[in-house]
């Protein structure tokens, strides 16, 4: 066996700092605002203004650090703002980035993403191996891990069972694939210490994968005691306990006095639901909230204006999807007008009026190592009057009536807003569909079996492997999954992904990943239009901070542990 270093295959980092040159400093004014027509905010111009104020430190790889200065103190609650309620914790089911924040602070996995996103290291994992055909992995574990006491265990030491129990029930259970389950086979524990992985074919990805919250480490008598209200009462060996869940309201949780890592500085976290980033800009400006997540629109400029932002490239691809099965948008060339109808370029500088988004192309980050910009000429140029004879070609002389699915956020309704405008003029009305996040991801799951439901949008986040998005959303394993809810179903796509996946060789999986993109985009999926920044609001008083691209809130991790000052 051969030892394999802990290293994602991810592209330099400061390709995406470099390429997301709307985020991380920079502001743009307009006189466009969020309520206002589409077809105004399209004429807009943003004119960057060179002596923007702003004090965050934005590093190579989309990381942003706050203060580290002074002695660190111990004690108090973090409350940290975000603007939506989760829908579920429990890692098999989980679906929007809100349930994330909690349940990275309160379960671990085998291994976690570094500060600067590039590379997986232990964490309860010590370190492994992997046979030289790629098909055995062995993995060594801590020993010195209890699960917090719970209803149906009282904070008993994990074992390698724990982690053959989680990752067999990830892959048998999860709504979306989170652990490469057409290729893993079965693990075993090998000792109390040592688990060992047994692989149906080569998963270039594996190993990140396993750092996916969605592979968490849990106690089987906790999920089988609660049953399908686990969710609402997970356990794990995270550096906090949940405590509490007020749906629309709060999420409280307590530090854990039996962390096996380093000890929280803050005694809890209280996740608090504010929707409206201007409202969570005035609670971090009196004292109410220590962190503003998912800052959007005017709050940015507040934020900045008042020395509060904190701001870093995301790690996410913003797009809308077509509904690929049933409806007018089952017509590739429908789905080609829809795209050719939109001035893009346009529309992403009226969305994003104050530097906080750039322009896309494909469905993949630019720093991950399958993106060629040589794809984007695949686009089709804006061209309504073409749009609308393509229409009639197709069918649809007179347009048609289309519904759009969004989750109630400024960035989306202004896109929706904007949609509505550009896809009027060739005859299509579109039906604005807005709701919480959580009923979002409710109503899109199988959308694509509806001949009413056309279209999706959302912001999609994954690690730097391309797997992470082009396996999700075209996947036919993933056709349950709000990743892909327009019904992308071709045999020929499975090849190539699993080409791609089955790769250890960088290189090669590149070039299958490339021949996704291609495909992809040739079938006019969906308009991949935008890449946000990840945008904070952050007290003075907040110390050790860090903004990842992947935008978690990180509280006591191996490389930071946030303390606030009394």
């Amino acid at each position: 066996m051969k030892k394999r270093r802990l290293i994602a295959l991810a592209a330099a980092a400061v390709m995406a700092a470099s390429s997301l040159t709307g985020c991380g400093g920079s502001q743009t004014s307009s006189t466009t605002a969020a309520g206002s027509t589409a077809e105004t905010a399209a004429a807009s111009s943003n004119a960057v203004s060179p002596d923007a104020k702003s004090t965050d430190q934005t590093l190579g790889g989309g990381i942003a650090v706050g203060s580290s200065d002074g002695e660190a103190v111990k004690g108090g609650t973090l409350v940290v703002s975000m603007p939506s309620s989760p829908r579920t914790l429990d890692p098999k089911a989980y679906s929007t980035m809100y349930e994330n924040h909690i349940m990275y602070n309160v379960l671990d996995t085998l291994f976690v993403w570094d500060k600067d996103y590039k590379e997986v290291i232990p964490s309860l994992a010590t370190d492994y191996t992997v046979s030289d055909d790629g098909l055995t992995y062995t993995i060594n574990l801590r020993d010195d891990v209890y699960f917090q006491k719970g209803k149906f265990q009282d904070g008993r030491k994990m074992t390698a069972d724990d982690v053959v129990y989680s990752l067999e029930r990830s892959k048998e259970e999860s709504t979306t694939d989170r652990i490469c389950r057409d290729f893993f086979d079965y693990c075993e524990a090998a000792s109390p210490t040592q688990v060992v992985i047994h692989m149906k074919s080569v998963a270039g990805p594996f190993i990140s994968q396993l750092a996916g919250i969605g592979n968490a480490i849990l106690p089987k008598e906790e999920v089988e005691g609660w049953g399908e209200d686990f969710g609402s009462h997970i356990v794990g060996t995270g550096a906090f306990t949940l405590e509490e869940i007020v749906t629309d309201e709060k999420v409280t949780l307590k530090k854990n006095e039996n962390y096996w890592g380093t000890e929280p500085n803050v005694d809890g976290i209280e996740f608090r639901i504010i929707s409206d980033s201007n409202q969570a800009i005035n609670a971090v400006q009196t004292g109410e909230v220590d962190i503003a997540m998912y800052l959007q629109g005017e709050a940015i400029k507040r934020a900045q204006d008042a020395d509060l932002l904190l701001q870093a490239p995301s790690s996410a691809v913003t797009y809308v999807r077509f509904n690929m099965q049933n409806g007018p948008t089952a017509n590739a060339d429908v789905r080609k007008a829809l795209t050719m109808a939109v001035d893009i370029d346009s529309m992403v500088a009226g969305i994003y009026q104050y530097g906080e988004g750039t322009r896309a192309y494909q469905p993949l980050p630019v720093y991950s190592f399958a993106y060629d910009t040589a794809y984007n000429d695949l686009v089709p140029s804006y061209d309504p009057e073409g749009a609308k004879k393509l229409l009639a070609e197709a069918g649809y002389p007179d347009g048609f009536t289309m519904s759009l699915y969004i989750g109630s956020t400024t960035y989306r309704e202004k896109m929706a807003q904007m949609l509505q405008y550009y896809w009027s003029q060739i005859g299509v009305t579109l039906d604005i569909k807005s709701s919480a996040m959580a009923d979002w991801s409710a109503a899109v799951v199988d959308s694509w079996q509806s001949d009413v439901v056309n279209s999706y949008g959302v912001s999609w986040n994954s690690d730097p492997d391309p797997y992470g998005f082009l396996g999700k959303f075209f996947s036919s394993q993933t056709l349950h999954a709000s990743s892909n809810a327009g019904g992308y179903n071709d045999p020929e796509m499975d090849e190539l992904l699993n080409e791609g996946f089955g790769s250890t060789d960088t290189a090669k999986r590149a070039e299958s990943y490339k021949k996704v993109i291609e495909k992809v985009m040739n079938e006019y999926t969906g308009i991949y239009y935008a890449y946000e920044c990840r945008n904070w609001a952050v007290s003075p008083k907040v110390h050790d901070a860090v903004l990842r691209a992947d935008n978690q809130m990180l509280v006591a991790t191996p490389f930071n542990n946030i303390w606030v000052e009394k």
